[in-house]
């Protein structure tokens, strides 16, 4: 498999993550898209179809995507002039954040292993 194969569910998910936070502090007016109720009523959403899609593609351990969205997630944040100096609880509350596309990516996983043989390791 080519690297742009291999690397390309990375980037879908790390500029979904960036750019669905970004959209979301830009609409409400925000510093960071979690203090906005839009975050927990669109943002969380989108990001899981996101997830889904990918992990439904690239079923392999999915934390990976994850983890990756959590990361597009964080660099928003510093983009937009957060204060790091509450870098370790936006850390625990981005872990907490990311459990709905957890979950959502391992069904996703799980449905595309049934169409192609066994489940992902």
């Amino acid at each position: 498999m080519n690297p742009e194969k291999r690397l390309w569910p990375y980037w879908v998910s790390a500029l979904a993550g960036l750019l669905i936070c970004l959209l979301i502090a830009k609409i409400s007016g925000r510093r960071e898209a979690w203090d906005s109720p839009l975050y927990f009523t669109a943002g969380i959403p989108l990001l899981c179809v996101v997830m889904a899609v990918v992990a439904y593609q690239a079923p392999q351990r999915v934390w990976r995507w994850v983890l990756a969205m959590a990361s597009g997630q964080a660099l928003a944040m510093a983009v937009t002039g957060s204060s790091l100096t509450l870098w370790p609880l936006a850390l625990i509350a981005m872990t907490v954040l990311s459990l709905p596309q957890w979950i959502v990516a391992r069904l996703a996983a799980r449905f595309s292993a049934g169409r192609d043989g066994p489940p992902p390791a």
